[in-house]
């Protein structure tokens, strides 16, 4: 599988991933709602990056966070945002966590499973590590959402990248009920991402979405050109500052004794 070097994509990783405060109390929301976590709890955010859901579900939900990340790169900038200090921050492979079992009320992941090279592995380590009855939520692009969005439409190249990682609702949903998970519910949010056209250009040049770095230079500057000349002549389209989000939960319920 091709995979995005987040070790140089973290110095600019913010830039081009910036959410907006209505954003992020939209996905808090629906994680406090779905989750049904209150003050207190434990919650395990896979994949964290630099921090953007980490920070916002130590300050504003008062969870305790653990934030989890292969990157040391990427770590280091969710550290450095981290003026607090509240989060704990691992360097970990999702595939092998090292916590013990039952360490964990809740985990959340953001756009994480198409990274790793076996995502059933990493389902089958966070229902290990949560308790009983634990959370799971998953934020992600589905590939039936992606095909047709802006930077699949102008970049050709991630469009053929995409198309061999990225899993559908129903594969999602499949591995969670492989790993154990109960009472699956998977849900489509449409997220205002951008304010307007340029912000969303402003933000494919910057490589905000981390596929990007990964075609070729002749292949990126072609899609630059013809996404700005479609902003020049549409500048209004909705479709250039809306995206479509899913969000797959699932639940790890208390087993059964038999006397």
């Amino acid at each position: 599988m091709r995979k995005a070097d987040y070790s140089s994509i973290a110095s600019y990783y913010d830039k081009g991933r910036l959410l907006s405060e209505q954003n992020i109390d939209l996905w808090l929301g629906l994680v406090v709602k779905l989750s049904r976590m209150s003050e207190g709890a434990r919650m395990l955010d896979l994949g964290c990056g630099t921090g953007r859901f980490s920070i916002p579900m130590v300050s504003r939900l008062r969870f305790r966070v653990t934030g989890a990340d292969s990157s040391r790169e990427m770590l280091e900038k969710a550290r450095e945002k981290d003026t607090t200090g509240l989060v704990q921050w691992d360097k970990m492979d999702a595939q092998q966590l090292t916590y013990p079992e039952d360490s964990f009320d809740g985990v959340f992941m953001s756009h994480l499973l198409h990274h790793v090279d076996d995502p059933r592995q990493v389902l089958g380590e966070c229902q290990r590590v949560l308790t009983s009855p634990g959370v799971i939520l998953i934020r992600y692009g589905a590939i039936e959402q992606i095909r047709d969005d802006v930077e699949h439409t102008f970049f050709p190249e991630v469009l053929d990248i995409d198309e061999a990682r990225t899993p559908t609702v129903k594969t999602v949903e499949g591995w969670l009920i492989e790993a154990g998970f109960q009472d699956i519910v998977s849900q489509e949010i449409v997220q205002q991402t951008f304010e307007t056209s340029t912000e969303h250009l402003n933000m494919a040049k910057a490589k905000g979405n981390s596929v990007l770095s990964m075609i070729s230079p002749e292949a990126f500057e072609k899609g630059i050109r013809t996404l700005t000349q479609y902003i020049e002549n549409n500048p209004d389209d909705p479709w250039l500052l809306h995206d479509k989000i899913e969000l797959t939960v699932g639940y790890k319920r208390n087993k059964l004794r038999v006397s």
